[in-house]
């Protein structure tokens, strides 16, 4: 579908120009933030991409994007409305699916859970990006939730070719080239029975201590509209010995409009087993409380009202939780802070049809997906593909603790979706008012849903030059400008922001920054895994590592990896006298093979990576190619041979990873590795069998995280000055010269005698022109924070539109 038909129902301000019709799985109310289950949080959201500038030609000149043609239509494209509603109806036709509309299903019911694009093998869009041949036939990637079985399991299948036909061309088939595990693209889905589990276990089970919560808590979880303490617990679920086990834990329910469910544990735990889909075959197997276990409820009843057992105070909302201001106004503070304007406009161009970018000597094509949000393709320097891809593959937060909630606990969050959280960025806040804000839509229980301005692109000006130097006779500096396009994710506590940046020099960016409430733990007992950070809560400790899956094309598709060490040597000089000198010197290796592919970053930062071209000398006999630099703190796993994550996610252990590019290894991950951990969909150790890497299409791997220890500063958020992980991609011998010399954005001073003689500004604006600022912000009273649906099946001459209520 595309947007131009919505302009009938949506407000002038609202219009919008292209879709990218990705097609999103809803996500499932997400353990880390069980509130949602109570009709506390916010609603799901986003996927179809679209653009257009949020600010209007008022000032000095049009602040919109200039519209260009993309060369290539956008391949990665999302499907769009038409494409998905007609694999909707398809699959509905299948009489061997046994399909049931979303809305009718049940626990014992089969449905659609994902429609989106089938993103095309890299070697097929090289022969349509650099050759003559057509584009890519589009498939759809579709997900069904399989639940009318007593193996409850998700399905991957691929429908096409489209557009689907009435005749036998289009077909449906198990999709699992992709994956490591070849099981006719299945894998096990251990939250199908999520409503019994509650109603017919955890509910009862915290019914059974009522008396006790009352007491310890002054709340009952009883799945009831008063309740006001909840429950949730492990993820992943333990999955050893062909059991399935549950820890689950009591947790104060917000007061107020707040999120600070995470924060507020209450120090209770519970143990289940819940395999098979039986509620009666299923086993309460014990109760923790204060570090001790006992194995019945009765038990634990019996230790309560003794009069030896000793009662631990709960962690209770209060200002403390609170985002709002407070405290003393800082001095000056009610003064407008200094603003980033753009007086002449844009000046970078978009094709709002392919969403493809073009900015100075950059340009790069846009796309967009459930697992793992924005994703940049095809992106060239001066002409020149550098990347084929790069974008984000997974992201883990790993706890430890004491207790067995936070010593379980580490969230894959492909599982529950870095594109459908996504919401609304803020004006001003998150990305510059002057920046072209672009949409994001998904499909979800035969509906498309659409978030507005979930991503953005824009230009600023850092707040140092990019080159500078002084003499006694005169004084030069550039202005260091550079582009970037952003997106914001909350998945359920953590907000995480991802930048990619594009610089004058030809460096390319990647940073990731984490906001948000912290997943704390109680405080007793869990002196080694944390903090002690308010009156009973303990800032339980874990490690963030999120992997981006970098390819490179550095002049062909054959590169190398060039490991150059700064190493200290000892070294005699025909000029030394025959005495030795303590020095260093460069020690250079071209890797072989995948043996050689796993590694961390050096000690002292010593060892730089190079991605080079070994055919692409410049006129000096130098390799051309890419250095990859870390930009900020970077990190892999601590644990290792993590017990919770067993083969999930072996792509955490280590900095940077190199494999041989292949189209069947196209992902690190899957999002329902979570799901069977011991053999999951995607296990990336196998991607290493020794292949070769020596003048290969290659894929470079990377990890950014950080270790997070919370302390009080991250009450009540964390926040993005110190929650950050970055890396840079920096041309290395590629150019003849330093690219930055091309702007006219620069200065020299030329000066003598105590005064200025020559100013020299390159042909750069010099006219003035007056900009209105009326305020810090935009007018934020249009903030949507909602989506805008588009009801399947439907006509499409007559569809059915509608805006949700408040998120």
């Amino acid at each position: 579908m595309r947007l131009e038909s919505f302009t009938a129902v949506l407000p002038l301000c609202f219009l919008l120009v292209g879709l990218i019709g990705n097609a999103l799985a809803l996500p499932k109310p997400d353990p880390k933030t069980a509130w949602v289950r109570q009709g506390r949080g916010r609603k799901s959201s986003p996927r179809n991409l679209q653009a257009r500038s949020s600010v209007s030609s008022s000032s000095c000149t049009d602040h919109n994007a200039t519209v260009i043609k993309a060369p290539k239509q956008n391949v990665w494209d999302g499907l769009t409305g038409d494409e998905t509603a007609s694999v909707v109806k398809w699959l509905f036709q299948q009489p061997a699916l046994n399909l049931t509309v979303t809305e009718d299903a049940g626990e014992w019911d089969n449905t659609i859970a994902l429609v989106e694009l089938m993103r095309p093998n890299k070697t097929d869009v090289l022969n349509y990006l650099d050759q003559q041949d057509p584009a890519p036939s589009r498939y759809a990637h579709v997900v069904l939730d399989n639940r009318a079985t007593s193996d409850p399991h998700y399905a991957d299948i691929l429908v096409g070719p489209l557009p689907i036909t009435n005749d036998s061309t289009s077909t449906w088939t198990p999709l699992e080239y992709p994956y490591t595990r070849k099981t006719q693209g299945r894998v096990r889905n251990l939250d199908a029975d999520y409503s019994t589990i509650y109603s017919e276990w955890l509910y009862k089970i915290s019914a059974a201590v009522a008396d006790i919560t009352l007491d310890l808590f002054n709340g009952t979880a009883l799945g009831l509209d008063n309740d006001t303490i909840d429950i949730w617990g492990i993820d992943p679920l333990w999955q050893d010995d062909g059991r399935i086990v549950r820890w689950d834990t009591f947790w104060n329910m917000p007061t107020d409009e707040f999120d600070t469910g995470s924060i507020l544990p209450l120090g209770l735990f519970f143990k289940s087993d819940v395999t098979g889909r039986d509620p009666s075959q299923w086993k309460l197997e014990g109760w923790l409380y204060n570090d001790i276990f006992y194995e019945t409820t009765e038990a634990f009843r019996n230790a309560f009202f003794s009069p030896e057992f000793v009662k631990l105070k709960p962690n209770i909302e209060g200002a403390w939780a609170q985002t709002d201001q407070r405290g003393p106004i800082l001095p000056q503070d009610k003064q407008q802070p200094p603003l980033m304007v753009a007086p002449a406009g844009a000046r970078y161009s978009v094709d709002f049809d392919h969403i493809y970018v073009t900015w100075m000597d950059f340009s790069f094509y846009i796309s967009f997906s459930r697992d793992t949000g924005v994703s940049v393709f095809d992106i060239r320097y001066k002409g020149q593909r550098v990347l084929y891809e790069l974008g984000l593959q997974e992201a883990l937060a790993h706890y430890a603790g004491n207790d067995p909630i936070q010593s379980s606990v580490a969230y894959l969050d492909s599982y529950y979706g870095f594109g459908p959280y996504a919401f609304e960025l803020i004006k001003g806040y998150d990305c510059p008012v002057h920046a072209t804000y672009l949409n994001s839509s998904f499909y979800v229980s035969e509906t498309t849903h659409t978030h507005i301005d979930s991503l953005c692109v824009f230009e600023y000006d850092a707040d140092f030059p990019i080159q500078r130097h002084s003499t006694s006779d005169y004084v030069s500096s550039t202005k260091n400008v550079y582009f970037t396009l952003r997106s914001v994710s909350t998945i359920g506590n953590y907000d995480y922001m991802t930048s990619y940046t594009f610089h004058m020099d030809g460096t390319i960016g990647v940073e990731v920054r984490a906001s948000g409430y912290i997943q704390a733990a109680y405080y007793a007992h869990n002196e080694e895994y944390g903090y002690r950070i308010h009156d009973a809560l303990s800032g339980s400790m874990h490690d963030h590592v999120l992997n981006f899956k970098a390819d490179f094309d550095i002049l062909g598709i054959d590169n190398s990896i060039e490991l150059t060490t700064v190493a200290p040597v000892i070294r005699n000089f025909t000029w030394s006298n025959g005495r030795s000198r303590n020095t260093m010197a460069l020690q250079r290796s071209i890797l072989s093979s995948e043996d050689e592919g796993r590694f961390n970053w050096g000690a002292n930062g010593a060892t730089m990576i190079h991605v080079i071209n070994q055919e692409a000398l410049n006129k000096y006999g130098e390799y051309r190619g890419y250095r990859i630099q870390p930009a900020s703190g970077t990190a892999h796993l601590t644990v290792q041979d993590s017990s919770n994550l067993v083969h999930a996610a072996h792509w955490a252990e280590h900095d940077v990873q190199v494999t041989q590019r292949h189209d069947h290894e196209p992902r690190a991950a899957h999002p329902y590795n979570s799901q069977d951990i011991h053999n999951p969909p995607v296990n990336f150790a196998d991607f290493f069998n020794g292949e070769s890497l020596n003048q290969t299409d290659l894929v470079v791997w990377l990890n950014l995280g950080m270790h997070h220890v919370p302390h009080t500063g991250d009450l009540p958020n964390t926040v993005f000055t110190t929650a950050h992980s970055g890396v840079q991609f920096i041309p290395l011998n590629y150019l003849l010269g330093g690219p930055s010399r091309q702007t006219v954005n620069m200065v020299r001073v030329n000066y003598a005698n105590g005064s200025a003689t020559a100013v020299k500004t390159f042909g750069q604006a010099e006219d003035v022109c007056a900009v209105q600022i009326a305020g810090i912000e935009a007018d934020l009273w249009g903030y949507q924070g909602d989506v805008v649906v588009r009801k399947f099946p439907y006509d499409p001459n007559n569809p059915y539109y509608e805006m949700e209520g408040d998120a």
